[in-house]
């Protein structure tokens, strides 16, 4: 027992205890000093209500808070004004501390490209909401068409240029959807002889027919030789006449030079 009390009160103890003290205390105190500093009790916003402004004009608010903008997203809508924010987090009203980061929502200054994704062949009213749905402007035409009556024959853009399936095209962009329709209307057949594809299909979209069949000769190897390739045979036989019902589809061979051992299409 007295070798307990001796050790009680001896230096070393007292030492052991104080220093034991200490460093509990620059804890305690550090601890405090930390949660003054981190938690900013002084340093409380009110989250202001930035939708409707500019991207830049959030920004600038915000800096002038203590706080950070950051883009979060953006997303188009062809009636949206660019950079606009849309929404933001923390919401507005919201009690946020200085040094927070708050996320912002916005317009898209430029629109994305989508895929059209309709083919020939698909029902025009299906192919309209697929169209629609993707944020395209579509306006439908009938044209003369035996085949595919009430049937999508094909895409085009504003300017005439044939669209596929998958082609890309920016939201709202417009996109003329050409579907076949009946008529007891009868046309001429025009002489396609000599032309490109290209040229044979505008001489039978004006002649209210269209393209059916496509066949090129061996020679045609590549999209180069495809793009020169000309009308060798075609079908049906040029009349001036109004003979074949408008829509009549017109199957064409297509070659760089006549290929004599092909003198009809099959």
């Amino acid at each position: 027992m007295k070798q307990w009390f001796r050790f009680i009160f001896s230096r070393a103890f007292v030492r052991t205890v104080l220093r034991l003290g200490i460093a509990w205390l620059v804890l305690v105190g550090g601890l405090w000093i930390y949660l003054k500093v981190y938690t900013q009790p002084g340093s409380t916003r009110v989250m202001p209500s930035l939708e409707g402004v500019t991207f830049q004009e959030a920004s600038e608010e915000l800096a002038s808070l203590g706080l950070i903008p950051v883009h979060l997203d953006s997303i188009y809508n062809r009636n949206g004004r660019p950079y606009q924010v849309i929404d933001q987090v923390p919401p507005a009203t919201s009690k946020i501390k200085a040094g927070r980061k708050v996320y912002l929502t916005t317009y898209r200054s430029s629109p994305p490209f989508e895929k059209l994704g309709v083919e020939e062949g698909q029902d025009p009213g299906i192919a309209r909401i697929i169209l629609e749905n993707k944020g395209f402007e579509v306006e439908e035409v009938l044209e003369p068409n035996v085949a595919l009556v009430g049937r999508v024959i094909r895409m085009e853009d504003d300017r005439g240029q044939t669209l596929n399936a998958e082609t890309r095209r920016p939201k709202g962009t417009k996109v003329i959807l050409v579907a076949g329709t009946t008529t007891r209307e009868l046309v001429g057949v025009p002489n396609l002889r000599g032309l490109t594809l290209k040229e044979a299909r505008a001489a039978l979209l004006e002649a209210k027919l269209s393209v059916g069949l496509v066949e090129f000769a061996e020679s045609v190897e590549d999209a180069s030789d495809s793009a020169r390739a000309k009308v060798l045979e075609q079908h049906l036989a040029p009349t001036s006449e109004q003979a074949v019902p408008a829509g009549t589809e017109m199957d064409l061979y297509l070659g760089l030079r006549w290929d004599r051992g092909r003198t009809e299409l099959d």
